[in-house]
């Protein structure tokens, strides 16, 4: 993980779900679909893990790991996302 990137934390991890599902509490042992979460939902969290830590992670993380407990620690095992190629053709 670079070092412009944050540690996952429960801390980090509740308040990014807090925003994609638009909600004031999250209980860190209940199911990411038990709060409202839906496949988009699903997908729009891994784009912001990505950006935020630059981790790679899959649906497949979020439905093995559902919780914010447990996807912490998965997080903790996620390897660094590959930079993407240029849409433009440009080195960047």
């Amino acid at each position: 993980m670079s070092p412009a990137h944050p540690t996952p934390t429960p801390e980090l991890l509740r308040e990014i779900w807090r925003e994609i599902l638009e909600l004031d509490q999250v209980d860190d042992e209940a199911s990411f679909f038990a709060h409202g979460g839906r496949s988009i939902d699903a997908l729009r969290l891994i784009n912001r893990i990505r950006s935020v830590f630059g981790l790679e992670i899959t649906v497949r993380t979020v439905i093995e790991a559902p919780t914010v407990t447990r996807l912490t620690l998965a997080l903790r095992q996620a390897p660094p996302t590959a930079p993407r190629p240029s849409l433009t053709g440009e080195a960047g």
